[in-house]
């Protein structure tokens, strides 16, 4: 095989590989257990539109005592942003 064709499928192999997976950490205020969700995709229009909801959502309360605590962005396996709610609120409260 040829260092081009060599090439040419690792390329191929790197662009249409790539994995975007969530974490999101909740906590129960009233019980006390904490639950981490886990969502993956391979869509970047699915990923992105994950993202925006995530980042607007951290923080928030999903039900009366659940709330999301923190959230973790990956690629392919590599930690790209971490959000944390003590630190939004922080930033809001001063």
């Amino acid at each position: 095989m040829s260092k081009v064709t060599e090439l040419t499928k690792e390329l191929q192999r790197v662009m249409y590989s790539t994995t975007y997976s969530f974490e999101i950490d909740t906590e129960d205020y009233v019980f006390g257990f904490k639950n981490t969700i886990k969502k993956r995709t391979k869509s970047l229009a699915k990923a992105s539109k994950l993202k925006v909801k995530l980042t607007n959502d951290c923080g928030r309360f999903l039900s009366e005592t659940v709330r999301v605590v923190a959230v973790l962005f990956y690629k392919n396996g590599e930690l790209t942003k971490e959000l944390k709610a003590e630190k939004i609120t922080a930033a809001y409260n001063g």
